[in-house]
């Protein structure tokens, strides 16, 4: 495989290397989309790749990704604990929707519109989960809601979400949190309709920094913080 690599040209394989599917791993992939299933829940330690992970499933949607869709998903909803979140995080940050570059497709995000638009017409919403209410009237065919279990009206928010994802054949969310041990995660882990894919910090080592990984594993390696937040282990 190696010396077949090699005999590729240059741009072809800095189009392997931008790939998703070639670059991800197992934890970072969703499940099969003809598959009966209704909640993805990536759960995961710090710096494990759980942004990275929701930003390529969006993007994927809405362009239609044949390995994730059978379909353009054409409204998503984006859910943050607050919507600086949102921006910052899953849209602006470095491993948000606006980082994926290289590829065709890139969408425009307009900022006082609260909205991420694609080329093809698909849009993603932003949105607060310290508003639940603003889930109130429109549809997605689909949700991405980032560290569901350290919004503040977790119940609410993830309610009135429900009532909005009517669109499409199969309407799916995304959770892609820390854990803590909170009812709501706790019910959406042992819902037979949810996928879980676990990972831990260290599982995405080679994208953090060495003295990162040395620090936290000198002070919380083995302790109950530790396991909570690098190991992504729900403690009591």
């Amino acid at each position: 495989m190696p010396a077949f690599l090699e005999s590729l040209p240059a741009p072809l394989l800095r189009a392997i290397d931008r790939d998703w599917l070639h670059r991800a791993r197992a934890d970072q992939l969703p499940p099969c989309p003809h598959e009966e299933w209704s909640t993805w829940a990536v759960v995961g330690g710090r710096g494990s790749g759980k942004t990275r992970t929701g930003a390529e499933w969006v993007s994927a949607l809405a362009l239609g990704d044949p390995a994730f869709t059978a379909a353009p998903v054409g409204r998503i909803a984006l859910v943050g604990e607050t919507f600086a979140d949102v921006r910052d995080v899953m849209i602006e940050g470095p491993s948000g929707l606006l980082g994926l570059s290289g590829r065709s497709g890139r969408p425009h995000w307009s900022p006082a519109r609260r909205r991420v638009e694609w080329p093809n017409g698909a849009l993603a919403q932003a949105f607060s989960a310290e508003e639940p209410d603003g889930l109130r009237g429109p549809q997605f065919g689909a949700a991405w809601c980032d560290e569901l279990a350290k919004w503040r009206r977790p119940e609410a928010a993830w309610d009135m979400l429900q009532f909005g994802l009517r669109l499409g054949t199969h309407p799916r969310a995304l959770v892609t949190t820390t854990p803590r041990p909170i009812p709501v995660l706790r019910r959406l882990l042992a819902d037979p309709r949810t996928r879980v894919g676990r990972a831990r910090t260290w599982d995405n080592a080679e994208n953090l920094a060495p003295s990162f990984l040395a620090e936290v594993q000198a002070r919380y390696g083995g302790t109950r913080l530790g396991r909570q937040e690098l190991d992504g282990e729900i403690v009591e």
